[in-house]
């Protein structure tokens, strides 16, 4: 009974191989294309975050009319106001809110890499605490250029963007490589 289960998995996954070499390659070569037009990824991660925030406004309105009653509906309408306020913002003025947001990932990263050097200097004693004061350098020291940069809007948010799906499409990649390499086929198929 376990071999026919087996045997239905590795089917499946070399069924779908082609599925994740062609999504991989596709997003490959999505993220060299936004990785060539940086300004141009960063207005799509704009314009992303303004659909999420309005689908979030509308979300928060149909909660606070359909699930919650008394004070917290008004609360949760007013979360819905904020949000679709935050997302028609994003939506006219794409290149404040490029500033806005590089800003407040760059404090993110200065905040994240103080805690971090803090937490290996607590650990000092414990094997590994030096790549974690290592981490804690370099997110430190990016956010710094990050926030130093007058250009960092036009390139960090599409930087990070093209470089997430860049690095998904070679995971998928590696995943069909990895099927054919070394899945066994079901005894079905040979």
């Amino acid at each position: 009974m376990r071999t026919v289960g087996n045997d239905l998995v590795r089917s499946q996954l070399h069924e779908n191989r082609k599925w994740y070499l062609g999504l991989g390659a596709l997003l490959v070569v999505f993220g060299i294309v936004l990785l060539a037009a940086l300004p141009f990824a960063t207005l799509t991660v704009i314009y992303i975050f303004g659909a999420l925030m309005m689908l979030g406004g509308i979300i928060h309105f149909i909660a606070a009319f359909k699930i919650f009653e008394g004070g917290y509906r008004w609360f949760w309408a007013l979360f819905g106001v904020l949000y679709l306020i935050a997302g028609y913002y994003a939506f006219s003025t794409p290149v404040k809110t490029a500033i806005v947001l590089t800003n407040i990932l760059a404090i993110i990263l200065i905040i994240a890499g103080v805690i971090r050097i803090f937490n290996a200097l607590l650990f000092r004693a414990f094997q590994g605490w030096g790549w974690t004061l290592f981490s804690g350098i370099l997110t430190l020291v990016t956010g710094v250029i990050i926030l130093m940069s007058p250009d960092a809007p036009f390139w960090v948010l599409g930087l990070f963007l093209a470089v997430d799906i860049l690095f998904q499409g070679v995971n998928y990649l590696t995943l069909a490589s990895y099927i054919r390499r070394e899945v066994p086929k079901s005894s079905a198929e040979q």
